[in-house]
């Protein structure tokens, strides 16, 4: 059963207090923690509805560009090592997602009354359209925008929004009860999610991330565990059924599962949602299972991706979007920039851009998807003391791997990695070479194959060090290609492999 629209009179999921009135609640001055994407976005929006009395606090000392200088007229800045040490003069403090909840100056201000909140927190507080939540470590971003054409081909009005890239606060004057929000959510930003949820709640495979910022695996999985309202509160939950951190969190709400939660699974049946039975997707539930052969042959490459559909074909079920509405539109999606995107050849060997892989986990994704035909891998970058065991184990088992690419500050680590895995499993490995940086890495992998093979950036790892973002490091890869298709650079001949 789908959930009603806030504006149904009989069954509405929650009142929406009016935006002016949460905003003229807030105890003033109101505090910027952290001036990136997000703070400025936050900053934007708050001064465009009357709220003048605000303050940034962020240990920048320096200003971006003309417009962040605009942005900052009027409101002080506290900046430097002692940025933090004045948010206690604050009524409300705005935490960024970067800036840790237990930062010394923010737990001060906390103990002494001040109201800790978040661009997240109003906007699911003030937000009158239904809302789905997309956690999870891999998949996020993909999951959001395969809801968002679903509910397109429903002729629903929906944004998608959160760490996909918009702050929904952009976008909350536009929403009215008939629209959708969907919003891609980091354990940054639920890490002190409470009080509002989404209506639609999905956790996808989770396991680790970011563990140079969370303390632990155990940290990290808990402020996923935030996307889950409390028993009782009406929410709709999807999870995947084949990942023990995607269960783990759904076992941690209060003990149980929220009130109306679907799963889905590559492995084996489930009580209620998408499953495998006899190795075809199915529908699980009452009666008979029903098959769905349109996931079976989305565009997608990966079997990840077949996750991430059914992920979205269950919530956007649980929003009213026919199945027979959905499939198609979710089928037929090509994939985003940066995501195993084929973005040319250079003779006969497609390159594939996967700059958006910057964990263990989503490269192992990707291994999946090239198991047919010769592969070269460039891997590596910045250290987030990722744990690289498995990622190690998998190119070492891989069945067509002709070379690893090493680059960035991860190299060293990653080449004592292979070595290690290799030893465990008692195999030879793949051959792995370190390079200066990219662009090298692109010829040594070019070199490496044969016609017909696969030259692959999936990092692993973040940029940092090399480039500002994975888009800059996915643009660049896109260069080089159309620069060596071109003949703009001579590309070397094959390396003989025994």
């Amino acid at each position: 059963m789908p959930l009603p629209k806030k504006s149904t009179p009989d069954a509405p999921p929650r009142a929406t207090p009016p935006l002016e009135r949460i905003l003229a609640e807030l105890p003033r001055p109101v505090g910027l923690l952290g001036f990136g994407e997000e703070g400025r976005a936050t900053l934007a929006f708050l001064k465009g509805h009357g709220v003048t009395d605000a303050a940034v606090f962020d240990r920048a000392t320096s200003l971006g560009d003309e417009s962040e200088a605009a942005l900052l007229e009027g409101v002080p800045l506290h900046s430097g090592e002692r940025y933090d040490q004045q948010l206690s003069d604050c009524g409300t403090v705005f935490r960024s997602p970067g800036v840790r909840p237990d930062l010394p100056g923010l737990e001060r201000a906390r103990r002494g009354g001040v109201r800790i909140t978040s661009a997240t927190r109003l906007f699911l507080e003030a937000c009158p359209a239904r809302t789905v939540g997309v956690t999870g470590t891999v998949g996020k971003g993909t999951t959001v925008t395969l809801i968002g054409e679903a509910l397109g081909a429903a002729d629903i009005p929906h944004r998608l929004g959160g760490n996909l890239g918009t702050n929904p606060l952009a976008f909350l004057d536009e929403l009215t009860p008939a629209h959708v929000a969907v919003l891609e959510l980091s354990s940054f930003q639920l890490m002190d999610l409470e009080g509002h949820w989404p209506d639609v709640a999905v956790v996808l495979r989770t396991t680790s991330e970011h563990l140079d910022w969370h303390r632990d695996v155990r940290e990290y999985r808990r402020a996923k565990a935030r996307i889950l309202a409390p028993p009782g509160a009406g929410q709709r939950a999807v999870y995947c059924a084949d990942s023990p951190g995607s269960r783990e969190i759904m076992a941690s709400a209060a003990g149980e599962t929220p009130d109306y939660s679907l799963a889905y699974s590559l492995t084996g049946a489930v009580a209620r949602g998408v499953g495998t039975v006899d190795g075809r997707l199915v529908r699980c539930g009452p009666g008979d299972p029903a098959p769905l052969e349109a996931l079976e042959r989305i565009a997608l490459r990966g079997r990840f991706n077949r996750e991430n559909a059914a992920a979205a074909l269950l919530a956007a079920e649980s929003l009213g979007v026919p199945a027979k509405m959905a499939l198609p539109a979710i089928a037929a999606f090509p994939g985003l920039p940066h995501r195993l995107e084929a973005v040319g050849r250079v003779g006969r060997v497609l390159c594939v851009n996967d700059s958006y892989a910057t964990r263990p986990d989503s490269t192992i994704g990707a291994l999946s998807a090239f198991e047919d035909g010769p592969l070269a891998l460039i891997l590596g970058g910045s250290e987030k003391h990722a744990d690289f065991a498995a990622l190690s184990e998998a190119l070492c088992r891989h069945p067509t791997l002709r070379g690893v690419l090493l680059i960035g500050d991860t190299a060293p680590r990653l080449a004592e990695e292979l070595d290690a895995a290799a030893q465990r499993l008692g195999l030879a490995g793949p051959p792995a070479e370190r390079s200066g940086g990219l662009e090298e890495a692109f010829r040594r992998g070019l070199g490496a194959l044969p016609e017909g093979g696969v030259l692959l950036l999936s990092p692993a790892c973040a940029s940092f060090g090399l480039f500002p973002n994975y888009k800059v490091r996915g643009e660049r890869f896109r260069a080089l290609v159309e620069d060596f298709a071109a003949g703009g650079a001579a590309a070397p001949a094959p390396t003989p492999r025994g």
